[in-house]
């Protein structure tokens, strides 16, 4: 079995500006920035947007950013660990946009108790990939896994909604109890993930680096077909690959999720594809599928205005754009990289990554989008490599 195939981020990034997650891990020490920690960036300035206080954004996954997300969980009545998982990720990105839960309902949570030391065996570790599997998959070997300190690598063989077999790549980190699969980006960004298994889970692979460079074997695209297929949704073979079967999929998804129709990842789709493919509902059984997307009306407007409107769209609940910023088109791609005000007042720049929807600039899941091949070479320097 090929590893490229099915090769999966533990959830899917919603996030919706961010930078890049190629090189090795962010830190000090090292010198070596996995796109200057823009997913972490991301999580602190959604934590700030709900009152939850992660402090200055710096992407840094520290205590005060872990203990932020301690106090989200409350407020979202999740099980309050302190990780970022599928299950957190999703609900902080609906939560930023539209400004509820938020942590000005609740106290914060006290410290958590020490952890007890992690336990690196087979059936623990097995049980943490069997969690974070979709509906109507399961898994069919359980894969070799290797552990160092509170972090785990564990790629097991499962079979997909449909019979199809593939092989999987997760990142897990310690609970205390369990291992819990999680958000490769946030934490492969974070430096906090150590080498040996950094080296498993968040470098790129088998992708054709002409095509793909950098890139973690397109595994947000694969994560997306996945939640797609269990669904219902009928995206066709796990291949990273984000062609018009994907494209159909995720159209058909958003008709039965009563979304704007248009067959792109962006920061409402991306979450409500990771709740749907957790709980089942809504999905493709229950609504016919949409009719092919109409021509785009007209060629994409590379002007500011148009492009800062789509930024603006993206931000998070009491956030507001203070400088545009720069931009650059490539025929339905652009790079925007404005200032923005946070809650509390923080100024910080973003950089994102729009689609032209034939209509508007979108801005996109940059993960899933950047792993697909598909950005052109000056947008993706832009947004999609370590600077």
């Amino acid at each position: 079995m090929n590893a490229r195939v099915g090769t999966i981020a533990a959830v899917i990034v919603a996030a919706v500006t961010v930078l890049v997650t190629t090189g090795g891990p962010a830190s000090a020490a090292t010198k070596n920035s996995t796109s200057d920690a823009a997913t972490v960036e991301v999580l602190q300035r959604q934590l700030n947007a709900l009152g939850c206080n992660a402090g200055t954004i710096d992407g840094k996954l520290g205590p005060k950013t872990v203990a932020a997300v301690r106090w989200f969980q409350t407020a979202a009545g999740i099980t309050v660990d302190g990780i970022v998982g599928s299950v957190t990720w999703s609900k902080l990105a609906q939560a930023a946009a539209s400004g509820a839960p938020n942590c000005t309902s609740v106290p914060a949570p006290p410290a958590p108790p020490t952890p007890a030391a992690p336990q690196c065996n087979q059936a623990l570790i097995l049980a943490g990939s069997q969690a974070a599997l979709l509906q109507n998959e399961s898994v069919v070997l359980s894969g070799p896994y290797q552990c160092a300190g509170s972090f785990t690598y564990n790629a097991p063989t499962i079979k997909t909604s449909g019979g199809r077999q593939t092989q999987v790549i997760n990142l897990l980190r310690w609970t205390g109890t369990a291992w819990q699969a999680v958000n490769r980006a946030v934490y492969c960004e974070s430096g906090t993930v150590p080498k040996l298994i950094y080296a498993r889970t968040c470098l790129s692979g088998n992708t054709d680096p002409k095509k793909n460079p950098g890139t973690s074997d397109a595994a947000n695209v694969q994560l997306i077909q996945r939640q797609l297929n269990a669904l219902g949704c009928n995206a066709g073979a796990i291949d990273g690959k984000l062609g018009p079967s994907t494209t159909a999929a995720i159209r058909w998804f958003q008709s039965a999720a009563k979304l704007t129709v248009d067959g792109i990842v962006g920061p409402q789709t991306g979450p409500r594809l990771v709740d749907a493919a957790a709980s089942g509902s809504p999905n493709c059984t229950s609504v016919p599928q949409p009719g092919p997307a109409p021509k785009p009306s007209g060629n994409p407007q590379c002007t500011l205005d148009a492009i800062k409107a789509g930024s603006q769209a993206a931000l998070n609940a009491n956030e507001r754009m203070v400088l545009s910023g720069p931009y650059h088109c490539a025929g339905i791609w652009t790079f925007n990289a404005p200032t923005i005000a946070t809650a509390g007042g923080a100024q910080t720049r973003v950089i994102n990554l729009l689609r032209w929807n034939g209509t508007a600039w979108q801005v996109v899941n940059r993960a899933a989008y950047c792993e697909a091949g598909s950005v052109p070479a000056a947008i993706y320097q832009q947004t999609c490599q370590v600077k």
